[in-house]
């Protein structure tokens, strides 16, 4: 079931990459996953920060460098990222089968595999937190099962996928202390991650990215972490208020907690989703409040974990002979839940999507390997990650972090990439494309809707299409029809 999951995942993804669906999230990691594998540190000129660890705190990436030297893709991270959520099931059918028996174990391992908010992180680029999702699926494992030395590898693991991870890993420690009643260790762990948030995010990463940390998105709550704690404590109600309004928030609760049929209301388990559930809901941005993305990603587990956990709380309620019945039929309930919801909520609608055909697709690539390996890029967003394995490649226009944009020409890039099959914002691309003309760039490639615009070039001869669109005759695909 986790060969199939990796391989479905990795369909997914790779198919979503061919077809210029990937975004600069994917562009931004490749960038800096691709410099390890150099052997360096460089800055992400995708974003425009000087190292990328001061922007989230992921230096877990590295271990990801060697696959450039296989396959130097962006792809490469996509297939690591389907590996990595199937490998997080596992653990999920080991303490099913120990709780409830091999069935219901396979049960809860094909939800959490078919779940809506995992499906959701596959179509998204790739995500650092899927390490994280990996790790504490394994932790969970440790914790319930007393295996200390697997607990300490996986909290490793997870410290180093993204700052706020720690949060989650002070949850697991409480949990630990308070319901298990292994003091020392449950103690150790919350006291260890504690210092690690604040010097990551205090100190850390503003030193990085020379600037102050730039993910604090909680302003109904206070400026920073000390200020909202104080208005929390004195605030309750109004704060609880925040966790469920607008209804959109209040849909992505009954979603996560009704894929496990509520399962994970009885188990204490659910305790350690609780950082994961209110740095969610409480953030300003609505993006973080839907169905897509990766948000769902990092709690699948958790839930996952406390659903067994409640599921044989409620087999315990019947007869010996009566539990493994209900165990295993609570499983399959499980298991059809998620479905069902995947099915309703379609976290893979955008597959349907993409309006280029595998022959525009060919036509685009075909021109983007017109442009050398070291040479400086500046593109439209879908061709970024396409354009990333090297130490300059920028979005149009060009992005710095906490400074203004530049646009490509004026810094003086050698080469414009720019597709209009995959982009919508006509006017401002047109312009970027009558600017280089008038300031020495020339046509290296043209086919359909794409341009590769060289410093120095002679030819400004564009395709049919693109010179209906620079004139203002037609806008984004519809340029392909005659």
């Amino acid at each position: 079931m986790a060969f199939a999951a990796a391989a479905s995942y990795s369909a997914i993804s790779l198919f979503r990459h061919n077809s210029f669906g990937s975004t600069i999230d994917l562009a931004t990691q490749t960038q800096t996953v691709w410099g390890y594998s150099q052997f360096k540190v460089i800055p992400n000129t995708v974003i425009g920060i000087p190292n990328l660890l001061g922007d989230h705190f992921h230096p877990i990436l590295v271990v990801l460098a060697p696959l450039f030297w296989i396959w130097d893709s962006a792809a490469v991270l996509l297939i690591a990222q389907a590996v990595l959520l199937a490998v997080a099931g596992v653990p999920i059918y080991l303490w099913g089968a120990q709780r409830l028996g091999a069935t219901a174990g396979l049960a809860f391992q094909a939800a959490f595999y078919v779940y809506w908010g995992i499906l959701a992180g596959v179509l998204f680029d790739f995500h650092h937190i899927v390490f994280a999702v990996a790790g504490i699926s394994w932790a969970l494992y440790a914790t319930v099962t007393r295996r200390n030395r697997l607990l300490v590898a996986m909290v490793a693991v997870a410290m180093l996928t993204r700052e706020d991870v720690s949060l989650t890993l002070i949850a697991l420690g409480f949990y630990i202390l308070a319901v298990q009643r292994r003091f020392l260790i449950g103690a150790v762990l919350m006291a260890v991650n504690a210092a690690w948030f604040g010097v990551v995010i205090g100190v850390v990463m503003p030193a990085l990215a020379g600037a102050p940390y730039r993910h604090w998105d909680y302003s109904a709550l206070g400026a920073g972490p000390l200020s909202a704690a104080v208005h929390v404590l004195r605030h309750p109600l109004s704060s609880l208020e925040l966790l469920f309004t607008p209804i959109a928030k209040a849909r992505v609760w009954i979603a996560s907690f009704g894929n496990w049929l509520f399962l994970p209301v009885v188990s204490p388990l659910t305790l350690v989703a609780i950082p994961s559930f209110l740095a969610r809901f409480w953030n300003d941005l609505p993006d973080v409040w839907n169905f897509h993305m990766h948000y769902s990603m990092l709690s699948a587990p958790i839930l996952a974990f406390a659903g067994v956990d409640g599921a044989a709380r409620l087999a315990a309620m019947w007869s010996t002979r009566n539990q493994s019945r209900v165990g295993a039929g609570t499983a399959l309930a499980v298991f059809a839940t998620s479905v069902v919801l995947s099915i309703a909520i379609n976290p893979l609608a955008e597959l349907g999507t993409y309006g280029v055909s595998s022959a525009t697709a060919a036509n685009i690539q075909s021109c983007l390997d017109v442009i050398p390996p070291a040479a400086a890029v500046a593109s439209t967003q879908t061709l970024l990650p396409h354009l990333a394995t090297r130490l300059q490649i920028y979005e149009i226009p060009i992005q710095r972090v906490g400074g203004p944009t530049i646009d490509p020409i004026s810094a003086g890039v050698q080469y414009i990439a720019i597709d209009m099959a995959t982009e919508g914002d006509d006017g401002k691309y047109r312009s970027v494309v009558q600017e280089a003309f008038q300031n020495g760039y020339g046509v290296a490639c043209t086919k359909e809707l794409t341009v590769i615009l060289e410093k120095g070039a002679s030819s400004q001869a564009l395709s049919a299409e693109l010179e209906r669109w620079l004139a203002g005759d037609c806008n984004g695909l519809a340029c392909l029809r005659p």
